[in-house]
């Protein structure tokens, strides 16, 4: 007979059977900015030889993610790639990910949600693997200097690093409880108004996906949250109750790195020996859009790696 806590336990949706991260040397030198009138097409831009790129950033924390699962590359059926720094937009990232690590034709595009990014990507893959596929490769990467700088960025620069995690099908109590993804259109809004509709969005994102996962925020062992923006997180935290010891909060560290960072704080965080078996952490997300996402886990043992 189930106790009470395990009957109010929701059932996870999906399993991280692996996470992996990808953290160059400042040695390593990044791939060189491009004009039209100096190449010839895409293939030209995006030679490994070149330096790194935001696809071979995510190619490095996939081996590493795929390392750490230790299953069969033949069973993924779908790579998913969230970032803000795409070095082209055709092809996306995640089909030269599929390219260079030589994995099955199969469905893989990348996901465009400014800081929310690899959140959203998570809330798609989730539910892929929810309804049946195998297993699924997600990847969030940043490269300090996009070959192809993207209208509105203004050349605009960031961190460079990826995570990436392969979910596959729920077999425990450990995994994906919830996710969701949300956002709001606030034309000519200023600054203040932005940060208002983020902190409630925010505040209703998080109250939807732990009623989804059967669970409160006291139930919360571990909150990650959006490294880029500390002020939007301190205020929910003083909003929500939520402690200074439950929160990871390291912007010299990650706010640069935008969509790699919720599953590289995750990975650390493992490493760090802040967050054990049979832990929840809540992971959450919100930038420009305005856009927010949470994901709800219950740390289920999976393997780890670094590229």
């Amino acid at each position: 007979m189930p106790s009470v806590v395990q009957a109010r336990r929701a059932l996870a949706l999906s399993a991280i059977a692996g996470l992996g991260v990808y953290r160059p040397p400042a040695s390593v030198p990044s791939a060189k900015r491009h004009t039209g009138a100096e190449v010839s097409g895409v293939s030209y831009r995006v030679q490994a030889e070149h330096g790194l790129t935001t696809a071979s950033l995510a190619a490095g924390a996939a081996r590493a993610a795929l390392r750490a699962a230790d299953i069969n590359a033949s069973d993924l059926q779908m790579i998913i790639v969230g970032t803000t720094t795409p070095d082209v937009l055709w092809p996306v990232t995640a089909c030269l990910v599929r390219t260079e690590m030589q994995l099955p034709m199969v469905a893989s595009f990348d996901l465009y949600a400014a800081e929310t990014s690899l959140l959203a990507a998570l809330n798609v893959a989730t539910r892929y693997v929810s309804a049946g596929a195998p297993a699924v490769l997600l990847i969030g990467a940043e490269s300090d200097n996009q070959l192809v700088d993207l209208p509105g960025q203004g050349g605009s620069m960031h961190g460079r690093a990826a995570s990436a995690a392969v979910l596959t099908q729920a077999g425990g109590e450990g995994g994906l409880l919830a996710t969701m993804a949300g956002g709001s259109a606030i034309p000519e809004a200023n600054g203040d108004a932005v940060d208002r509709v983020l902190l409630r969005g925010l505040t209703d994102g998080v109250t939807e996906c732990l009623r989804k996962a059967n669970l409160t925020l006291p139930d919360i062992d571990l909150v990650i949250g959006e490294q880029s923006a500390p002020e939007i997180m301190l205020a929910w935290c003083k909003t929500s109750g939520v402690s200074s010891s439950r929160l990871v909060l390291n912007p010299p560290r990650y706010g640069s790195l935008l969509a790699a960072a919720p599953l590289m704080a995750l990975h650390d965080a493992v490493v760090e020996g802040r967050l054990h078996n049979g832990m929840t952490a809540l992971l959450l997300g919100c930038g420009s859009g305005p856009s927010w996402a949470a994901a709800c886990l219950r740390w289920g043992g999976g393997g780890l790696a670094e590229w």
